[in-house]
């Protein structure tokens, strides 16, 4: 993966330094876009790996109505949750196994094992710690890969500008002074790298943060739940 991504981006500066002559000055360069975006997401695949790279991209789903699986799963945490309270509380332990057998959470699960075993808040601490490990472990990453790239959108701009510029000052020394092309892709690419930056790939890491932020308080509450009825001798 990291091969994959060194390979792109010297692609990409190599494509910043492509032949510009016919292109026509406009509000809209894929040149310079592709430089911004492409270059980017290389610098995440040397960063990453495969997985990481690839929930990077997946992560987007939570922005799709209809899809949204880590939101989802989160709210299906907290139901379960609320709903085997609700059943052990009420004498239904039947329906309270067979509940934690078909929630696909490990979370559910955890409960009604520390809860049948009469754990302490010692016992429930350290199984709910493990399990936010886990979602951290899962989920940061994806983040952390949004938050670098919310920094280096401005920097691939420079790199956009910096072959813009090189290729103004070249045909300024040539006779077909194309110099609105080259222009264009200096000034372009650091409009795109700062909108790309603090416009989409910043709120996209503050939002996924967000969701993960949201889970691990579900697990918080979880915990939580397990200790009360403990406590209360609900077993």
């Amino acid at each position: 993966m990291q091969i994959l991504g060194i390979a792109i981006l010297f692609g990409v500066i190599w494509y910043g330094f492509s032949d510009r002559s016919g292109v026509a000055v406009s509000a809209f360069d894929p040149h310079a876009l592709v430089m911004v975006v492409v270059g980017s997401f290389s610098a995440v695949l040397v960063s990453s790996t495969p997985r990481d790279a690839l929930m990077t991209l997946i992560g987007l789903g939570e922005f799709i109505p209809g899809i949204r699986r880590f939101r989802k799963h989160t709210q299906r945490i907290e139901a379960d949750r609320e709903q085997l309270i609700s059943l052990w509380r009420e004498g239904k332990r039947n329906a309270a196994f067979e509940l934690a057998e078909k929630s696909p959470a490990p979370a559910i699960k955890a409960m009604l094992d520390l809860i049948l075993g009469r754990a302490r808040p010692a016992v429930s601490a350290s199984a709910f710690m493990e399990l936010r490990h886990d979602e951290i472990a899962y989920w940061q990453p994806i983040v952390h890969n949004w938050e670098m790239l919310s920094k280096l959108g401005p920097s691939f701009g420079m790199v956009g500008t910096i072959t813009g510029m090189v290729q103004l000052f070249k045909n300024m020394s040539s006779s077909d002074m194309n110099i609105g092309a080259a222009m264009s892709l200096a000034l372009l690419a650091t409009l795109y790298g700062v909108a790309f930056g603090a416009g989409i790939a910043g709120p996209i890491s503050h939002y996924l943060n967000g969701l993960l932020d949201d889970r691990l308080g579900c697990l918080e509450r979880c915990e939580t739940s397990v200790n009360e009825l403990v406590s209360r001798a609900e077993i």
